[in-house]
């Protein structure tokens, strides 16, 4: 009697067949992206090079013009521009040289280098044979640069004619790899096991991506964007968690809400970007001033709020100091430097109040009175609608 397979038998061949078809088409497809990326490779190496060409070209142009006019003129300032000129041509002579040792495809460049150093030589002697010889010697010794140059350029042209054939070869294989492979690919559309991995695969991957962006649903609701702290709901959540523990243990603990001192100003003379980079810096410098147990977060706008556990109006003072501290120091904004100061409103738990909102009102107060009494300072709530100043 014919023994007739069972499906875990079934199954167990399609599994074995299934994963050598994948080995074989990640071997294919691997072995595709490498030549595709070494072709990418050539082609890079070669538009760098005919790049540094035409700068050579132009370098070589300028050597030329200077050395024309301080044969003309004999101006010093002219003579000292000839010696600029042939720098910038011996520089770009050592980069293309370093790339012919380094394997780059340059013929001819031996004769083009010879020449355009000849060149050099000839433009940096002006200055001295118009000095001993007169304008006439000068003169022709200017036209010579000019033949030289013509020479070189010639050379220069078909480096650049060569460069640009191979970048047309090179990307031609490029896009027949490229073709190649997605032709392999799309007849892989055809395999009913490949189709089913990419079923799961695909499953697999819409799942990950679901998962993350998740993730960065709940992050973008309880972090800021900008600085990547606690928003304000984050920190409405940690300041009644902070409150109802505060409750049980009857340890307090302090609020302290501060602001940067003339933030308008950066926004107002380097627009928004820069008002975004020094408020990603305050956070930055916020996060270093407060313990791992505390929470430090931006209510909006260049409003921040700390809550700190189990803390004393020494300890909060301490705080608003090295807050005050790390935020007075130079902001580097790229093109420009920002000078900030900041201003610093302290409540207590449960001096102040004994839930947030009377905390942040507390606070929020105190941080009124260090703004109208000159800034850069720190204020202590003293009571409902009054404080008084620390620091």
């Amino acid at each position: 009697m014919r023994l007739i397979p069972s499906r875990a038998r079934l199954a167990g061949l399609g599994l074995v067949f299934a994963g050598l078809t994948i080995i074989v088409i990640a071997i294919w497809v691997l072995v595709d992206l490498g030549q595709e990326a070494q072709v990418h490779h050539e082609v890079i190496a070669a538009q760098q090079v005919k790049d540094e060409l035409h700068a050579l070209r132009a370098h070589l142009q300028e050597l030329r013009s200077t050395a024309r006019l301080g044969a003309r003129t004999g101006d010093a300032a002219v003579f000292r521009n000839i010696e600029r000129r042939a720098a910038d041509v011996e520089n770009e002579l050592a980069m293309l040289e370093r790339r012919a040792q380094s394997g780059a495809s340059l013929p001819g460049f031996a004769n083009l280098a010879q020449t355009a150093r000849l060149l050099i030589v000839h433009a940096r002697s002006v200055a001295g044979v118009r000095s001993s010889r007169g304008a006439e010697s000068a003169n022709a010794l200017a036209q010579e640069a000019e033949r030289l140059t013509s020479e070189a350029t010639a050379a220069l042209d078909r480096s650049l004619a060569i460069q640009t054939a191979r970048i047309n070869e090179r990307t031609l294989a490029q896009i027949q790899l490229g073709e190649r492979l997605r032709r392999f690919i799309a007849g892989l559309l055809i395999v009913a096991i490949l189709v089913l991995a990419g079923l799961f695969a695909a499953y697999r991957r819409a799942l990950k991506r679901e998962r993350e962006a998740q993730r960065r649903i709940e992050h973008l609701a309880h972090f800021d964007m900008v600085t990547g702290l606690p928003n304000r709901a984050l920190l409405s959540d940690r300041l009644a968690q902070e409150t109802a523990r505060a409750r049980r243990s009857s340890r307090g603990f302090a609020v302290l809400m501060f602001d940067l001192d003339g933030f308008k100003a950066v926004n107002d003379t380097w627009g928004h970007g820069a008002g975004d980079r020094v408020l990603a810096i305050v956070g930055e410098r916020s996060r270093k001033c407060v313990r791992a147990s505390d929470t430090v977060g931006r209510l909006g706008g260049d409003e921040f709020l700390a809550i700190l556990a189990e803390t004393g109006i020494d300890g909060a003072l301490g705080v608003a100091d090295k807050l005050r501290e790390a935020l007075r120091e130079t902001y580097d904004l790229g093109k420009a430097q920002a000078h900030l100061s900041a201003s610093v409103g302290v409540s207590l738990f449960p001096d102040h109040g004994t839930d947030g909102e009377a905390l942040l009102r507390a606070a929020d107060a105190a941080l009124y009175r260090a703004k109208r009494e000159g800034k850069n300072r720190t204020v202590v709530a003293d009571a409902p609608g009054a404080a008084k100043t620390a620091a």
